[in-house]
């Protein structure tokens, strides 16, 4: 089952009741500890052979990135991570120091945990036959008082994201991107954010997902997709195009907000950049305004598990 359908059976099946407020189909669910007071909880899990090739990069690196997605995810919610909890599954072959492989995953972690002060406070570690794998769940609180979902988009909506996308392979940059709750601070504190969500999956695969819980539909404008340096740029500008829609892994951020909040995000301090991409309307679907105006339906894409 492909990983869409199988989530939205999830969700139908296991409606959020106290303390829960928000469950399954968001970024993370939101968890009321009292009335004043909210938890975001989030995780992850990364496959050896899906998510990298631990034959073939450092687990330094595979460590930083299992945390580092959790912190994307926080970031989503506009959320700063509190602690965080995490479980290894290490293969159980001769070749294959379990102990080393541990530390370094653990250095890895450590140093982003570090980084966002966010505390290593358990997990759980097992062997067995099969390859790799790192689950990590983190704990957040908000950074301000909204928590924005990705089924809060309105028609009339802008569409921004904070930085280029595609080419997240080729230099590893899916292993070593830094998570945006520089970006998530900044937005709670400036501007009523009406929907975000991270890009993990490629634009072409999340903007439908937010467009779907909003039950809305978007203009995406090719002309205005910022395309990463990382894409190659002898390939002809359709292929950079697919590959910044298609390739996933950015963890950029992507949000919805109301039409006159667009000149705030444009005036964001220097160190964080806001492309607006495109607007909300009503409807379902996702069209793409080509460079001659004329609009296409946009064809699906990205990474499904």
């Amino acid at each position: 089952m492909m990983e869409n359908d199988f989530l939205q059976s999830l969700e139908r099946r296991f409606t959020p009741r106290p303390p829960v407020l928000t469950g399954i189909g968001d970024d993370g669910a939101v968890l009321e500890a009292d009335s004043s007071r909210k938890i975001v909880v989030v995780t992850d899990m990364l496959l050896d052979g899906t998510h990298f090739r631990l034959a073939e990069v450092s687990p330094v690196l595979v460590g930083r990135k299992a945390i580092a997605v959790n912190l994307s995810d926080l970031a989503a919610m506009l959320a700063k991570p509190t602690a965080a909890f995490i479980s290894l599954a290490l293969p159980r072959d001769n070749s294959t120091n379990l102990q080393w492989l541990a530390e370094q995953l653990y250095q890895g972690l450590q140093e982003l945990a570090d980084q966002y002060d966010c505390v290593i406070a358990g997990g759980d570690t097992n062997s067995w036959e099969g390859p790799f794998a790192i689950n990590v769940t983190l704990t957040g609180s908000p950074l301000g008082k909204q928590i924005p979902l990705r089924s809060g988009a309105l028609p009339g909506d802008l569409l921004f994201v904070t930085g280029p996308l595609g080419g997240s392979l080729l230099h590893q940059r899916h292993l070593t991107f830094q998570p945006r709750l520089d970006a998530a601070q900044w937005l709670a504190d400036n501007v009523p954010v009406s929907a975000l969500m991270d890009i993990s999956d490629g634009l072409a695969t999340d903007l439908p997902r937010m467009m779907l819980a909003s039950r809305t539909s978007a203009v995406l404008d090719m002309t205005r997709i910022p395309i990463h340096t990382d894409v190659p740029a002898s390939l002809p500008h359709e292929q950079r195009l697919q590959a910044a829609l298609n390739d996933g892994e950015d963890f950029e951020l992507l949000l919805a907000v109301p039409a006159e909040t667009a000149s705030v995000l444009l005036s964001a301090p220097n160190h964080l950049h806001f492309h607006p991409i495109g607007s909300v309307q009503a409807g379902t679907g996702v069209r793409l305004k080509l460079a001659n105006g004329e609009l296409v339906q946009l064809p699906p894409g990205g990474w499904q598990h």
